[in-house]
């Protein structure tokens, strides 16, 4: 009986500088598409010749995406590294019957899951070089924790120095916006004969790093309201975790950083004001003002 590949059963794992490191993941994609090009072969001899001959030699950066639980422990800090650095690595996933490669993979995005009702989390997405099926593992597996304490978040949300109280929900998202380095040539395009030897992505840019989120506030008659107002010249800070053993703070922690923002009233069923905020800092170490804590 044949053994399908099933999500559910998929196994995410991440070789960084010779280490492996296995993540827990709660949903999981990964891809690559061919670029196509087609030519008209319709001749004065040959009338009939409607319909265009093709030319693949080309494959386009390939994709990936994965959800993952924030925890006290310290298993999952290389995402917090890789995610600030935009810095490079391959990507396997593992099932019962095979196993994917992504080489040269890079984080582009990275949304910080901040809701009262659910313990914290992190949705990763990115692109990549070369996808391979039938990979082997490499890299030295690293040791897990024993056990994995997730976080509900307790959110801690202050702009120009004053708290916000009553505070709805938080958003944070960081976006590493790169650009491949142009890797189709004559030579190799001729040479292209299949999918092995293919012209696939190898190298990358950084050109641009975006941090913004939003955050929504409920309109009470002891709160601070800064409605219809914008600044560009704000410290924001945001903390979403929660304290353990001496009240040590674990979770997202953002702040120290000069913003920009905005603030507009928002009429639902109950009323609120929403800052839709953008850091403008360009600090030496994004690290020391974004972080993941853990124990």
């Amino acid at each position: 009986m044949p053994t399908y590949n099933f999500k559910q059963e998929a196994q995410v794992f991440i070789v960084s500088g010779g280490n492996r490191h296995r993540i827990d993941v709660t949903d999981v994609s990964i891809g690559q598409t061919f670029s196509e090009s087609s030519y008209p072969v319709k001749t004065l001899h040959a009338q009939s010749n409607v319909f265009e001959a093709s030319v693949i030699n080309k494959a386009n950066a390939g994709t990936f995406s994965f959800s993952l639980p924030v925890v006290t422990e310290s298993d999952y800090t290389i995402i917090e590294t890789l995610l600030l650095g935009a810095t490079s690595f391959d990507l396997f996933v593992k099932t019962e019957a095979d196993t994917f490669k992504l080489e040269t993979a890079v984080m582009t995005n990275g949304s910080f899951v901040i809701e009262r009702s659910r313990p914290l989390s992190l949705e990763i997405s990115g692109e990549g070089g070369k996808l391979t099926r039938g990979a082997t593992l490499t890299g030295t597996l690293q040791d897990r924790s024993a056990t994995s304490t997730f976080l509900l978040p307790i959110v801690d949300v202050s702009v120009n120095s004053t708290t916000l109280t009553h505070v709805a929900r938080v958003t944070m998202e960081l976006q590493n916006e790169i650009q491949w380095t142009p890797y189709t040539t004559v030579n190799s395009a001729i040479s292209a004969t299949s999918a092995t030897n293919s012209m696939y992505p190898s190298g990358f840019a950084l050109k641009k790093k975006i941090l913004a989120g939003s955050i929504s506030q409920y309109l009470l008659d002891d709160n601070t309201s800064n409605v219809q107002d914008w600044d560009h010249d704000a410290t924001i800070n945001i903390k979403a975790g929660n304290g353990q053993s001496g009240n040590n703070f674990r979770g997202f922690s953002f702040g120290d950083a000069t913003c920009s923002f905005t603030n507009r009233l928002s009429t639902g069923d109950v009323f609120l004001q929403n800052y839709d905020w953008r850091m403008t800092q360009n600090p030496a170490d994004l690290g020391t003002i974004l972080k993941y804590k853990t124990d």
